[in-house]
């Protein structure tokens, strides 16, 4: 597995097609942070992907960084892991913003479950052999 430390947030590819992402506590996430994981998840994936958005660590989005995030057309479906009600609260908003809500998101209390529903969702796009 990779991992990618970018000013915010750490980046784990768990599969050829899953990464995790984990934004460090206490971070703002503005415009120019969305811009720099989308050049990261592109230097990572030459084909769609799906994400771990785990929300462990207590962080803000401003609200353009969220509508942005959701515009990397090569995003294929989202899930969020929010072990906490605030975590729930918060994932269950950006669920609902114009842009994300052209993606797949589902939000789960539980990781092992949010990395089995993304690999059980993303599975017939790998190509034949490829894990």
């Amino acid at each position: 597995m990779e991992l990618y430390e970018l000013s915010f947030c750490n980046v784990e590819v768990l599969r050829s097609d899953i990464a995790e992402v984990s934004v460090f506590e206490g971070v703002d996430v503005d415009l120019k942070m969305v811009e720099e994981i989308h050049q990261c998840f592109l230097s990572i994936f030459a084909h769609s992907f799906s994400l771990l958005i785990n929300k462990s660590n207590s962080y803000s989005t401003q609200f353009d960084a969220l509508v942005h995030f959701g515009t990397l057309q090569s995003i294929d479906k989202i899930a969020v892991f929010a072990p906490n009600k605030l975590a729930k609260l918060s994932a269950d908003f950006s669920a609902d913003i114009p842009s994300s809500a052209e993606l797949n998101i589902q939000v789960f209390i539980d990781r092992n479950d949010a990395l089995a529903w993304l690999k059980n969702n993303v599975i017939s796009t790998l190509p034949k052999g490829v894990e």
